[in-house]
């Protein structure tokens, strides 16, 4: 049984590395260049909001980040060091809290990187409604199969 179970395995990688290897040796990718046409961090458009200025300044990035850590850490210490009304609480908290996190982030880093890429807004927006709707699948079929 366990024999079968390592031979599948390492045929699995083997088919993994070939299929990842043939996508690497039949695309072009290699033989780009970029020029100052082709790159998307070009100067600011005129119609540029905030949000958008924000996410290409690596400083509001790193407080952002630093100020999710410092949210999720007080409610951890919350969480352990609370009385068992408070553990409820702040676990039920801190669970939601990191799935919102995740898909947000899924969902928002999907519609930016499309944007990025010179997709339409629209098209943007479908990519991401496919990835809420494949998280949503993969959801629904852990819950049947575990639950």
């Amino acid at each position: 049984m366990t024999t079968a179970l390592l031979v599948s395995t390492a045929l699995m990688g083997l088919l993994v590395v070939a299929v990842l290897g043939w996508i690497g040796a039949s695309r072009g990718w290699y033989h780009y260049t970029p020029t100052a046409d082709t790159l998307a961090l070009a100067t600011p458009a005129d119609g540029e909001t905030q949000l958008q200025r924000l996410s290409d300044d690596p400083m509001a990035l790193t407080v952002a980040f630093a100020l999710l850590v410092v949210g999720f850490v007080g409610g951890v210490v919350l969480y352990i060091s609370g009385p068992a009304e408070m553990q409820a609480t702040m676990g039920i908290g801190i669970a939601v809290a990191g799935g919102l996190v995740l898909v947000s982030y899924l969902l928002f880093g999907v519609y930016l990187s499309a944007t990025r890429r010179g997709h339409a807004s629209s098209l943007a927006a479908a990519e991401s409604a496919t990835v809420a709707g494949v998280l949503f699948l993969i959801a629904v079929t852990a819950q049947l199969l575990l639950g």
